[in-house]
């Protein structure tokens, strides 16, 4: 079934994307641990709501606003979420952009530019990487196997209850949100969290979002 404000897409063609590091340059990247604050920017209302409420029942992200960014100011978001084309004026207010679908590609030194075909998880994980200050885009075909720019660790040295971890944090839980979900001590998801960046050679969690997305984990 298709999710609200996206067109019905093949379910075995996983759309295939990319992380670059950095990007435009915005105001610095968020360094708290509160969810990540998302404006909807777009002229479809059904678009709007319809990614509204894929994002919003997420503990790691908080839907501040929705519309043509005239009340952007009073929202005070952390990235703007383009759905379609840009309108001009509203989204360039020192606030990292990321677009899905549309036509064209992410103007304006926007954080991304990302299809309609994305999954719910996709699309969460690339807006936290978003307010990190790293940019999503489609891989372009043909390309090379793309370097990973992070770790090219093999993710089957990851037991599956670590992989489960490696997911949730992709998303942007804490330890204790997944702690909760998971039914396990915040002390037992430190160390999985700890184990599962040794094994795949990672520097923080923000990298292992960044590996969770490109080796298609977030997708599952």
């Amino acid at each position: 079934m298709a999710e609200p404000g996206f067109p019905t897409r093949a379910p075995v063609r996983r759309t295939a994307l990319q992380v670059l590091p950095g990007g435009a340059p915005h105001r610095p990247a968020r360094t708290d641990t509160g969810p990540v604050r998302v404006y909807v920017l777009g002229s479809d209302p059904l678009a709007r709501a319809g990614i509204g409420v894929l994002l919003d029942g997420r503990p790691a992200l908080r839907v501040v606003g929705d519309g043509d960014g005239a009340d952007l100011d009073s929202a005070r978001p952390d990235v703007v979420l383009c759905h379609g084309t840009v309108p001009a004026g509203p989204a360039a207010r020192g606030c990292p952009l990321l677009v899905v679908g549309g036509t064209g590609t992410a103007r304006d030194g926007a954080r991304g530019h990302l299809p309609a075909t994305v999954t719910a998880d996709q699309l969460a994980c690339a807006v936290v990487l978003a307010a990190a200050g790293y940019s999503v885009v489609p891989q372009r075909r043909p390309r090379p196997e793309p370097v990973r720019a992070v770790s090219d660790a093999d993710p089957a040295t990851l037991t599956e209850r670590e992989r489960q971890v490696l997911a949730m944090v992709a998303r942007g839980l804490s330890n204790a949100e997944i702690a909760e979900a998971l039914t396990l001590s915040e002390h037992t998801v430190k160390t999985h969290v700890q184990n599962l960046l040794g094994k795949l050679r990672l520097r923080n969690r923000v990298h292992a979002v960044i590996y969770a997305f490109e080796t298609g984990l977030t997708a599952r």
